[in-house]
């Protein structure tokens, strides 16, 4: 790791999205980067220490007002069933958005959270429960419908701030099925990658990334493909770059596919390794 990071460098190193970094700083007094002449933040090892902490102790339910005295060792660590409390209260507030079709007021309540938490985060601990709790009911299915079109909507559009530059690898995430799934492990990775919003042809991804180096395919199964898809979406043979699938409905991809298992965060990692053999594929 370079000495001296970006705020971008150090939200990719940490999993934390920039506007949250500038909220520990400026709400809470978490964090305190150099700045350059100009006033660009400038984040050195030490730094990047402090918000490693820092995530440690919110994903352990701890919120985020009361991090800066368990940082300063004043406060011994409380992790209860009450730190719960704040994703409760957001679960509760959520639905009842829902219930009077507000969405407005839903998209919101996820800028208020992602605010002071990762995406990652917001997603395990509101989205992930209350998709389930509404799935889990026949009469809520409008319910669920509503909150699957706002997160679409409220993650493709932070999506498309991930997109590679020029010279950098990025991963192509394609879905089979729902493109909520794919895009969910975009906001967990936050690396640069494209997520497309629906399947296409190997053939034409193939066309897609000829002039495209580096870069690596991930399909993000929701729905298996039958035999005929298969051969249309899936390559048959090495290709110059690496690919992988990955899903809660991913079976047995042909052998040039890499099938990743475990959650999004393993995913993350899994993707690390790829990246660092793509030269030997």
């Amino acid at each position: 790791m370079s000495d001296v990071l970006t705020i971008q460098q150090a939200s990719e190193q940490c999993g934390v999205n920039p506007v949250t970094l500038r909220a520990w700083e400026r709400r809470y007094g978490l964090l305190k980067p150099e700045r350059t002449a100009k006033g660009h933040r400038r984040y050195r090892s030490a730094e990047v220490d402090q918000i490693r902490r820092i995530v440690h102790w919110v994903e352990k339910g701890v919120p985020i007002s009361q991090v800066a005295s368990l940082l300063s060792g004043e406060q011994e660590p409380l992790l209860s069933a009450d730190n719960g409390v704040p994703w409760a209260q957001a679960r509760q507030d959520a639905l009842l958005a829902l219930e009077t079709m507000n969405g407005r007021r839903l998209e919101q309540l996820l800028n208020s959270l992602l605010a002071d938490y990762s995406h990652a985060q917001v997603i395990r601990e509101l989205s992930d429960p209350l998709r389930e709790q509404l799935a889990g009911s026949p009469s809520l299915s409008a319910h669920l419908a509503l909150l699957e079109a706002v997160l679409t909507q409220k993650w493709a559009a932070r999506s498309l701030s991930l997109s590679p530059k020029r010279r950098e690898f990025g991963w192509l995430l394609v879905p089979v099925g729902d493109v909520l799934p794919a895009l969910e492990l975009a906001m967990v990775l936050q690396r640069p990658l494209w997520c497309l919003q629906r399947d296409v042809d190997v053939d034409a991804l193939s066309a897609l990334l000829a002039d495209r180096q580096p870069c690596g395919v991930l399909w993000v199964i929701d729905r298996w493909p039958t035999a005929g898809q298969r051969q249309r979406l899936w390559p048959q043979q090495n290709q110059p770059w690496p690919v992988a699938c990955w899903g809660r409905l991913a079976e047995a991809p042909p052998a040039c596919v890499t099938r990743l298992t475990g959650d999004r965060q393993a995913v993350a990692e899994q993707l690390l390794t790829l990246e660092g053999h793509r030269g030997v594929l």
